[in-house]
């Protein structure tokens, strides 16, 4: 499906129990420095795991039987930037929550090193939740964790294995023992480190018009427009463009992104998306939005 829209187009324990080494609270560190004292601290509490730091707020534990998560410190930063004297509970609550992810069994570690988020349009929790009231038990409660991101987008939890996707409902959160917040920041730390290793990227698409500004997002055809919400996309943003930028997510696989201030390429985008959606598999949304930071608000023409 990415190559016919090619073809169309031509992310506690108490600090009494924790001594942070780090400069004056008055001093901000860096999103390195503060990554690199987290896993000094880390350490300290996961003797029998290996640790290792992927990226600036990005690190991975590695606990017994070699099953490996994804720990993700973008919002233990956001809050410590905005109480620089609580470090030292800031890194607690994160270690803390890091240390019921161990106490899990072998089985469900593996299945939250496979969890990763998944978006999804509206349309599907409503259809979904048609076929469940035509069953004729109108009290059955949807069977899975979903939560709004914007008035046409979900965001759901999946176990992706080799052989299937499974999405997470309640059953499997109480099993888990984990709140869905911690879920999801482990959730997005996985895509992350994924999408790090694979290598995505934004990849021009050549045009007849030589000044195109047309960019799509190139992942593995499967959660392009998930890592749309991820920190490592954020970053691919800030490193491609100068600018704001539009963006539109027809399908799971298809990303396709221009500058702001290109109207004619930003008109092109949306038609495209608007046009192809009903056709298209996997869809997300028929809608153009401006991305910033992290969030989508839809354009209106």
């Amino acid at each position: 499906m990415k190559k016919a829209l090619l073809f169309s187009v031509a992310m506690g324990l108490s600090s009494s129990f924790y001594a942070v080494s780090s400069p004056s609270s008055h001093s901000l560190l860096s999103e390195q420095a503060f990554t690199q004292a987290y896993l000094k601290e880390a350490k300290k509490h996961f003797k029998d795991a290996k640790l290792e730091v992927t990226d600036d707020l990005l690190l991975e534990i590695t606990y017994d039987k070699g099953i490996t998560l994804s720990t993700d410190l973008t919002n233990a930063y956001l809050r410590y930037s905005q109480e620089r004297g609580l470090l030292a509970d800031i890194f607690a609550d994160h270690i803390n929550s890091s240390k019921s992810v161990n106490l899990l069994t072998g089985e469900s570690k593996l299945q939250i090193s496979q969890l990763k988020p998944v978006i999804k349009p509206t349309s599907y929790i409503e259809g979904l939740t048609a076929k469940i009231n035509q069953s004729g038990d109108k009290n059955v409660p949807f069977p899975f964790y979903y939560e709004p991101i914007n008035d046409e987008l979900v965001l759901m939890l999946a176990i992706d294995t080799p052989t299937s996707i499974q999405y997470v409902g309640k059953e499997k959160l109480d099993e888990f023992n984990l709140s869905p917040e911690q879920l999801k920041q482990i959730a997005q730390a996985n895509l992350d480190s994924y999408l790090e290793k694979i290598g995505a990227r934004f990849q021009k698409i050549d045009q007849k018009d030589e000044s195109s500004n047309l960019y799509m997002f190139v992942a593995d055809e499967i959660y392009e427009a998930s890592a749309v919400f991820t920190n490592y996309f954020k970053q691919q943003v800030k490193a491609t463009f100068k600018g704001p930028i539009g963006i539109v997510l027809p399908n799971r696989s298809s990303v396709l992104v221009v500058p702001m201030n290109d109207e004619a390429g930003l008109y092109q985008i949306a038609m495209l998306a608007y046009s192809e959606y009903p056709n298209l598999s996997y869809n997300v949304s028929p809608f153009a939005y401006e991305y910033h930071d992290g969030e989508l608000k839809r354009i209106q023409f």
